[in-house]
């Protein structure tokens, strides 16, 4: 089987990164995690990536992103939907993903050393928030009510759904579990949900501690990949 067939999975955050690369039937071919930082992982990775992959996605971790209705979305003026709730620089690379079943389009930055570095190495990479994950996996869960939270690099990223509606999308700096608890609680609010009743869904690693601490107020917390 050819490199050109299979396809790499990336993810990259401050504490390191970890990739996966699939078959061409969808079986796991290797995987490794490392520990680094983001700015080192992309020449770090530049022998994986010697090959040419099919497809190369790239999971990075952000709080550069909006969601625009997409009767409303203008391309020419993606930036500008950015900048209004986000502070972006200069050299910030801005994308943009639709989503279909959202009637959405997600607009995003990547910063420009990871972006450059990247593209450098791969001609068909392609970029994803980890928000655009969470949103994506959400439609998975069958409770009504549709809580999933993701811990990346001090950082807490929220979304919920009532069945298959969006309610809420956000991500919010969270270094310690009071105040990861704090936005947890304060979007369960204004979503109206019953914790006593919600099953709190986690995508990623969660430390025991914080499982034991959250399921005090939910109904439980489960894990989804």
């Amino acid at each position: 089987m050819s490199a050109s067939q299979n396809r790499i999975t990336i993810q990259l955050d401050l504490s390191g990164y970890s990739f996966t690369i699939y078959g061409k039937n969808g079986k796991v071919v290797s995987r490794e995690s490392h520990m680094c930082p983001a700015d080192l992982s992309v020449t770090e990775l530049a022998p994986v990536l010697k090959n040419q992959f099919s497809a190369v996605s790239v999971y990075y971790t952000t709080w550069k992103y909006t969601l625009v209705p997409m009767s409303l979305f203008n391309r020419n003026s993606a930036a500008s939907y950015l900048a209004a709730v986000r502070d972006i620089q200069p050299d910030d690379q801005v994308l943009s993903l639709d989503m279909p079943s959202r009637k959405a389009v997600m607009v995003y930055a990547v910063p420009a050393n990871l972006y450059g570095g990247m593209t450098s190495l791969c001609r068909n990479v392609r970029f994803y928030p980890i928000s655009y994950v969470l949103i994506d996996r959400i439609s998975c869960i069958q409770d009504n009510n549709r809580l999933l939270v993701s811990f990346t690099d001090g950082m807490l990223h929220i979304v919920a759904a009532e069945r298959d509606r969006l309610l809420f999308a956000n991500s919010f700096p969270a270094s310690d579990l009071a105040t990861a608890e704090y936005f947890v609680f304060s979007v369960t609010k204004e979503v109206m949900f019953n914790p006593e009743h919600t099953v709190l869904h986690v995508f990623g690693k969660l430390d025991e501690d914080r499982v034991a601490e959250l399921g005090r107020y939910f109904s439980s917390v489960r894990f989804i990949s």
